[in-house]
């Protein structure tokens, strides 16, 4: 991603369990020229099932926050963070929340996508409070059902917003502090 003549560096750090995020990071990726980091809980059951749906209802009731494999980059070295998650119960999933806990977010540009099926509620409000002043939201993303959205139109959308996203951060780049 080019922004005022400098090549920012960009990181989209998601979680997805049933790939349906997953590939909505990939193509966002792809158009913001960024490093992928999927973001996964210790212990957490594998697949869509019966076990995985009652893990992830523990940790979203309870508001707890799951702990995390280690990742892969350390986001204090990019200049975007784009943060991806699907929508459950009006908010992103637990991972991800334990992901703005950890991650050193401070003074750093955020941006977020989401899927979901039904609505994404209040969904990035709340992470935006998480992010508080940790955060600078530069634009959100949401794809209702993307599996039948298809391949192409998430491709475009997220070329589109990627775009979209460089625009907002040069105007940002302008405005004297």
């Amino acid at each position: 991603m080019q922004v005022a003549g400098k090549q920012l560096k960009v990181l989209v750090a998601y979680y997805s369990s049933a790939g349906h995020t997953r590939t909505i990071a990939e193509q966002i990726a792809k158009a913001a020229q960024a490093d992928l980091e999927e973001l996964r809980a210790v212990g957490e059951p594998s697949g869509t099932g019966a076990r995985h749906y009652f893990w992830t209802l523990r940790y979203l009731l309870l508001s707890q926050k799951p702990p995390l494999i280690l990742a892969q980059h350390d986001a204090s070295t990019y200049d975007l963070i784009i943060l991806g998650s699907p929508v459950w119960l009006g908010t992103f999933s637990p991972v991800l929340r334990s992901y703005i806990r950890a991650a050193p977010l401070a003074r750093k540009r955020v941006a977020l996508f989401c899927s979901y099926r039904n609505s994404p509620g209040s969904a990035f409000k709340h992470v935006t409070r998480m992010l508080g002043t940790s955060g600078v939201i530069v634009g959100t993303l949401s794809f209702v059902d993307p599996v039948a959205a298809g391949l192409s139109s998430i491709t475009i959308r997220a070329q589109r917003w990627a775009h979209e996203l460089e625009l907002s951060l040069a105007a940002q780049a302008e405005t004297p502090m």
